[in-house]
């Protein structure tokens, strides 16, 4: 029989603590930035960011998602409590400075582009989900 993967919880950026170190997430917001160098993606909620390391997701044919600023994405992957901060991205001039945690990292598992995703409901439906 196939061993079966533990599942993602789904989670909002807001709620993204060093508590959940190691948990396994599901998460979605906008890229705000992207470093090449780095395999650094910030993902961006409102007024929260979240370091994501996307780097063994990235396909030079079907990662159209890392030239669009402000795409919608869905990650799925374990999230690290550093030591050491890790390196943000660029943000961009016109962007806010969003609150980020620069020794939490998730470590991206599965990046989907979720074009249709609209983000006020999935925060709601997640709190929802918390609250009951």
């Amino acid at each position: 029989m196939p061993q079966q993967t533990d599942a993602a919880t789904p989670t909002r950026l807001a709620s993204i603590s060093g508590v959940l170190d190691g948990k396994k997430l599901r998460i979605a917001g906008r890229m705000l930035s992207y470093d090449s160098s780095t395999g650094l993606v910030l993902l961006l909620d409102q007024d929260v960011s979240v370091l994501v390391d996307v780097s063994l997701c990235i396909k030079p044919w079907s990662s159209s998602w890392v030239r669009e600023r402000l795409s919608t994405l869905m990650i799925i992957g374990h999230l690290e409590v550093s030591t050491e901060e890790f390196p943000i991205p660029t943000i961009p001039s016109f962007a806010p400075i969003p609150v980020v945690n620069p020794k939490l990292i998730l470590r991206a598992l599965l990046v989907i582009h979720a074009v249709d995703l609209d983000l006020e409901k999935w925060n709601a439906v997640i709190e929802e989900d918390v609250l009951s």
